[in-house]
């Protein structure tokens, strides 16, 4: 049906625009407030600072050396780095993935199970993004 497709396709396109809206409106807001990662302490962090219908948007705090355990990401996501670093990613078949990030870099990723690491010498900021009402394929 390319009527279905193309309206498919609109409200794709207008769930992704209003995200990377609120993904640049978050990412000034945390970028705008000094940085207190010596009052974070060392253990992870994560907090919902946005929740509605469509989205979930959270801040994740990840001291040197810190893990977060094995966990699930059932919507698809951007990941707007705040604070980069490096992060290691177990998925459940033990597979490793070492991501090295920038501050600024936006990444999509999928639904998703994974443990997480922070295996840099750094602190890695991040504003997690998950897209509630993303259209299944």
């Amino acid at each position: 049906m390319p009527g279905h497709d193309s309206r498919l396709l609109r409200q794709l396109a207008t769930t992704l625009g209003l995200v990377a809206l609120m993904a640049a409106g978050l990412a000034v807001a945390v970028l705008s407030r000094p940085s207190s990662a010596s009052a974070e302490g060392t253990e992870a962090t994560k907090k919902v600072v946005l929740q509605n219908e469509r989205v979930r948007a959270q801040s994740n705090y990840y001291p040197a050396g810190a893990s977060i355990p094995e966990h699930e990401h059932a919507s698809p996501r951007i990941v707007v780095v705040i604070e980069g670093g490096t992060l290691e990613m177990r998925d459940v078949s033990g597979k490793v993935s070492t991501l090295s990030m920038k501050n600024g870099d936006v990444v999509w990723r999928p639904p998703e199970k994974h443990s997480i690491t922070n295996v840099g010498s750094t602190p890695v900021r991040l504003v997690e993004i998950d897209v509630l009402d993303c259209p299944r394929r």
